[in-house]
């Protein structure tokens, strides 16, 4: 898999927006590594299986409500570093920040910030 970091962090994101849970679990399994992990605020995933779960239980959760990229601030050195909201760009319900570290072309650490 041969992926920009831009690409992986678009895909993180369609996978967080996808409501079809089959369609959703194939876009992470094919984004992250099989041991990957993700540390939110409030909660956490280790393995790919508990992030296609926690992903699934998030965006019951968030109901219709959009995760979307502000930008991706800056990416180097298999890191990528970008701004998120929740909502509305222009009305946000939530936003922060986000790294994502990448291995061999997939993402095997999510690091979310509230801000």
């Amino acid at each position: 898999m041969s992926t920009t970091a831009s690409e992986l962090v678009q895909a993180y994101f369609e996978a967080w927006n996808t409501f079809d849970a089959e369609q959703r679990r194939k876009t992470l399994e094919a984004i992250f590594t099989e041991d990957a992990d993700i540390v939110d605020p409030d909660w956490t995933a280790d393995g790919r299986e508990a992030i296609v779960d926690a992903v699934g239980q998030a965006r019951e959760k968030l109901g219709d409500l959009a995760l979307g990229l502000t930008q991706v601030i800056s990416a180097h050195h298999d890191v990528a570093l970008y701004a998120w909201y929740l909502g509305k760009e222009t009305e946000p319900v939530a936003a922060g920040y986000g790294v994502l570290t990448f291995e061999k072309g997939r993402i095997s650490e999510a690091r979310n910030f509230f801000g």
